[in-house]
């Protein structure tokens, strides 16, 4: 039997987790991670891998409205992920980070083996 004096003379390991650690995480949640956090805004960053578009180009390639991308792009640009320039009466819009597209790939991977694990979990 473990009484609470054993478990008290246990020592801890140390988890190793500083203030400016906690203060980057905090600060990608709310910026990298919210823009991450709508399918079709994915859907745009990967148009955007294959090069600069515009809102048009982008709706259609993403099969959304004009409007509903403009949103989304407001958002990533905010946020930092995309660049925006002036072509005459047009906006083209360029991935700011491209290896952002390898991140989301590498959780889209952590994501097939996970459903891998609970497909073969559940048979």
């Amino acid at each position: 039997m473990v009484v609470a004096e054993d478990v008290a003379e246990v020592p801890q390991p140390a988890v190793g987790i500083d203030d400016a650690l906690r203060a980057e995480l905090v600060q990608l949640t709310a910026t990298l991670c919210h823009a991450l956090n709508d399918p079709k805004r994915l859907l745009i960053l990967h148009a955007l891998a294959e090069g600069p578009a515009s809102v048009g180009a982008l709706a259609g390639a993403v099969d959304a409205t004009v409007a509903n991308v403009s949103q989304h792009l407001a958002v990533l640009r905010e946020r930092g992920l995309v660049d925006s320039e002036r072509d005459g009466l047009n906006v083209i819009y360029s991935l700011r980070y491209p290896q952002l597209i390898d991140a989301i790939g590498d959780l889209r991977g952590i994501l097939r083996e996970e459903l891998r694990r609970r497909s073969a979990h559940l048979t």
